[in-house]
């Protein structure tokens, strides 16, 4: 919370309620994702990582495209045509070239090729564009170029390529619930609510 902020204030008119809402259309998705963009700018106004509203043009959505081979998943292009926000709960990459761009996995980490055999589906990487930067430690959130089905990369511990979710949307959404968590404080409210969707497995995998 801001110190511009007095407790009576909090949390911000218009904040979503910490819960997985009913979203019957993408107007509906859109409308919450705005209201929970503009909480969480409460929260962090005034300090360098403000989250701002930096829709992308057509152009520079067809530039990226080309230079991946590949279309943008519909959600993912969709997001950055209207909102376009990076810095959340979570970083996601930028359509422009940046310090996080949203790149080929092999390209925005390297060094992957030093991971065990064991541990990495190689040919299953080749296949993925990094979106999402996580906490900017080397974990990615990465789409299929073919299916849009979204992986997570760990280079941490264990299998470095986990299913994830069907479709960036499915991130996004999730990603709007750990904005709420900040808001509201509660960590633990969020991660029970991700659980009881995606099972503690895959919770523990992301955030531990």
């Amino acid at each position: 919370m801001t110190d511009q902020t007095t407790p009576e204030q909090w949390p911000p008119a218009g904040c979503p309620p910490l819960a997985w809402p009913d979203l019957p259309d993408q107007a509906a998705r859109l409308s919450w994702y705005l209201a929970v963009i503009g909480a969480y700018g409460a929260l962090w106004e005034g300090h360098v990582n403000e989250p701002e509203l930096t829709p992308v043009s057509e152009e520079a959505l067809l530039a990226l495209e080309q230079r991946l081979g590949c279309a943008l998943p519909p959600s993912l292009r969709d997001y950055h045509r209207q909102l376009g926000v990076l810095s959340l709960a979570e970083v996601l990459c930028s359509v422009g070239p940046g310090n996080t761009p949203i790149q080929p996995l092999l390209e925005a980490y390297p060094g992957i090729v030093d991971i065990p055999d064991s541990n990495l589906d190689l040919a299953l990487a080749h296949q993925l564009i990094a979106f999402g930067d996580y906490l900017g430690n080397g974990n990615l959130f990465c789409f299929h170029r073919e299916s849009g089905a979204v992986y997570y990369f760990d280079h941490d511990t264990g299998t470095a390529l986990t299913r994830f979710f069907d479709s960036p949307e499915e991130y996004l959404d999730a990603l709007m619930l750990l904005c709420l968590a900040e808001v509201y404080e509660d960590d633990d409210g969020a991660e029970a609510l991700l659980s009881q969707r995606y099972g503690e497995d895959l919770v523990r995998k992301w955030r531990y």
